[in-house]
């Protein structure tokens, strides 16, 4: 196979790859009210059986970016996604709590592979420029298709139940299976290239000053922008009384700067040959319209107009701290990128699950005063602008 073919391929698979993991993380949450009625669940049992997902794709995220730096992606992508199918077949005959966590806390397991494998693939395959682009439009499609299939579970909940669409689930894992296995490839490898241990491979990540700074700036950057995007933006359109149908219309927006965001700020750090530069810029105005969405009036021209505006500039500019996807990535070798991509995308997901409630326990708790910790937010995307002084500039001229 035509190498430029075979590595077009590999990303395209891995980003379905990355589509069916967001899809099964998603798919728990939609069907959460009809899986409390049918397993007889408290609201509580409710969570824990969803955040069973959650669990398995934390500890596993490091593990897996060690997988994927030993081994051929072909037979660690294919795993996952064996991983993903199973918990999908075992999830829809799940009748208890016990079945239903184990089964989603395996797909958990599954989707830790996706987002590095991707970060992975394309390393291999393509020019260290490309790197921020290409992960960008997975991203992108990733948004789009989360958004579509959103929608498509609830439609399809109003005439099946929640396990049949987990069986549909599974036949098209066992279809991206096959595809994978047929015809995902990766490059020829170094024949020099040492394999390390986990131990070796955890201990250079962690001696790594500049991957600590990126992990934690772009914890305290994309983490947040996905917790404001997932979860509190619908409270702070609740306050401002927008209707419903206008609150997933600014949820859309959001995630709509964000797909159009990523490959493009990758594209402009390459045209101007600097990465440091356009994080720096894109968090001071990300920060800016962040501040805006959350403490703006809402005024009613146009439908909305200047708050979906605002929305869709806080996920556009925000989406800019991707590019700590790609600092790291230059900043590894092939023996270690997988495992400190890891450690950064594990940053990030402890970031955003942890400020989804965060402010949420203050306001309770403390005051029932709307604004008074919702500064939480915005303060913490400050911190990410004062640490960019700090990383150093990778863009490399001659690559």
């Amino acid at each position: 196979m035509n190498q430029s073919i075979a590595g077009k391929l590999a990303w395209l698979l891995a980003t379905l790859f990355v589509v069916y993991a967001f899809c099964l993380n998603t798919a728990a949450v939609v069907f959460s009210a009809t899986i409390k009625t049918s397993l007889n669940l408290s609201s509580i049992q409710v969570t824990f059986a969803i955040g069973a997902f959650i669990a398995g794709f934390a500890l596993m995220q490091i593990p897996a970016g060690y997988l994927l730096d030993k081994f051929n992606a072909k037979f660690v992508v294919s795993s996952g996604v064996l991983l993903l199918a199973l918990g999908n077949i075992l999830i829809s005959f799940s009748d208890t709590l016990t079945e239903f966590s184990l089964a989603n806390f395996l797909q958990g397991v599954g989707a830790s592979f996706s987002f590095i494998a991707a970060g992975i693939l394309i390393s291999q395959w393509f020019s260290v420029k490309l790197f921020p682009i290409l992960f960008g439009l997975t991203q992108t499609i990733s948004c789009v298709f989360a958004g579509i299939i959103h929608y498509l579970f609830v439609t399809e909940l109003k005439t099946h139940t929640w396990n049949d669409i987990y069986r549909c689930l599974f036949l098209f894992g066992l279809i991206l299976l096959v595809f994978i296995l047929l015809f995902l490839k990766s490059p020829p490898q170094d024949k020099n290239n040492k394999k390390v241990s986990l131990k070796e491979s955890l201990g250079m990540v962690c001696k790594n000053s500049q991957v600590w700074l990126c992990s934690i700036a772009a914890a305290t950057s994309f983490g947040i922008l996905l917790a404001y995007a997932g979860f509190w933006y619908m409270s702070i359109q609740q306050h401002y009384q927008v209707s419903l149908d206008n609150a997933f219309i600014i949820s859309g927006l959001i995630f709509a700067g964000i797909g159009i965001g990523t490959p493009y700020w990758g594209w402009i750090s390459n045209r101007y040959q600097s990465r440091k530069m356009i994080l720096h810029i894109t968090l001071v105005l990300g920060t800016m319209a962040l501040l805006l969405g959350i403490y703006l009036p809402h005024y009613y021209i146009q439908s909305l107009i200047i708050i979906k505006t605002v929305s869709f500039f806080i996920g556009f500019f925000l989406s800019g701290s991707m590019l700590f996807y790609t600092v790291v990535s230059e900043l590894s070798t092939d023996n270690t990128r997988g495992v400190a991509l890891s450690v950064l995308n594990t940053a990030i997901f402890i970031t955003n699950t942890i400020m989804m409630f965060t402010p949420l326990i203050f306001i309770t708790l403390i005051s029932t005063t709307f604004f008074t910790y919702l500064w939480i937010l915005p303060f913490c995307t400050l911190i990410s602008v004062l640490l960019v002084y700090f990383v150093r500039e990778t863009f490399q001229k001659e690559l």
